[in-house]
């Protein structure tokens, strides 16, 4: 997994990619992926509020699906497909078998440019922290380098 390049510049690839490796899960049960966990805290909290309001967040898988197809297609026509993290896809604890089946099958198509990471909350506390209260919310997408960056630190 290359990470994007300020990282590096900043000198602190090693330590994001440490975070994102310390725990890891199974997609789904039976899956051969393994996707980062991250646990919440005041910093990725703080970020991912900022990214909403910034209008960085995409919700919902049907709406992040057309997103990231609508990139891609962009991305090809002008020859500039990416192996380098430029999206983050962070999901719930909550989803169902299918819905991370779904996941699976995305990640498969869009490559390594996006990442998906599971935060250890539920699609209820999701809402919340992004200010929808009692509104449920199993997956965003950082559609911003800028964003995806931020979040990245705020794991340090």
């Amino acid at each position: 997994m290359k990470l994007p390049r300020q990282l590096e510049n900043e000198g602190v690839e090693s330590d994001v990619r440490a975070a994102l490796e310390s725990e890891s899960i199974e997609l789904y049960s039976d899956s051969e992926r393994y996707i980062p966990v991250l646990k919440l805290n005041p910093e990725l909290r703080k970020h991912l509020f900022y990214a909403k309001s910034a209008g960085a967040l995409i919700f919902g898988f049907e709406a992040i699906e057309e997103f990231l197809a609508n990139e891609r297609q962009g991305l090809q026509m002008v020859d500039n497909l990416s192996d380098r993290v430029s999206r983050l896809l962070i999901v719930t604890n909550d989803g169902s078998h299918r819905f991370y089946r779904g996941l699976e099958y995305l990640q498969k198509r869009e490559g390594e440019r996006v990442l998906i990471c599971r935060l250890d909350v539920d699609s209820e506390l999701m809402g919340n922290i992004l200010g929808f209260k009692g509104k449920q919310i199993k997956a965003v997408l950082l559609n911003r380098k800028k964003s995806v960056v931020n979040v990245f630190k705020s794991l340090l």
